[in-house]
């Protein structure tokens, strides 16, 4: 490398710290004047935008202190499992959370091998309703359709372990 070259790379260098060192003056300046200045714009705007998240976090806050009552309530002796798996739907529904029945759907299952045309689900999938974005990845695995009938229980029926079995 020339010397030349060399240099300007250093004085390069020397511009890029000097920018990030303004750039950190200059958030430092705008803090500052949030706090002395609360009635300016920027200050305004950034006490809204945390008191707007104060009350959203302490609302969510009393919705899971809520759902954790209902949820200790249906696990003692006197509530039944149906009354737990209602619930657990109850909220899955309040929360957008939706299971995806489509075993074969590559964006929502993985197939973790085996052999056989059809899918046998190990793990369902579960994605937001509102985004379609993944929430839990499922699970299936390739069976021979004998296998499929004779190891679970009807299509779509929910096992023991409260998961549906599906295959495709």
């Amino acid at each position: 490398m020339t010397r030349y070259r060399q240099s300007v790379l250093d004085r390069l260098a020397d511009l890029e710290r000097m920018v990030d060192q303004i750039h950190r003056s200059i958030e430092k300046i705008e803090v500052a004047t949030i706090v002395r200045e609360p009635q300016s714009a920027v200050a305004v705007d950034a006490y809204d935008g945390l008191r707007r998240q104060i009350i959203a976090a302490a609302g969510e806050r009393m919705a899971h202190l809520h759902q954790l009552a209902q949820f200790a309530e249906a696990i003692t002796p006197t509530g039944q499992a149906t009354n737990l798996a209602r619930l657990v739907d109850e909220w899955m529904g309040q929360a957008g959370v939706e299971l995806v029945e489509d075993v074969g759907d590559p964006n929502y299952y993985d197939v973790l091998g085996g052999s056989g045309p059809e899918l046998r689900m190990l793990r369902p999938a579960y994605r937001d309703c509102v985004t379609g974005r993944t929430v839990v990845m499922g699970q299936v695995e390739r069976v021979e359709p004998a296998a499929a009938a004779a190891g679970s229980t009807a299509a779509g029926e929910p096992r023991p372990d409260g998961h549906r079995e599906t295959t495709r």
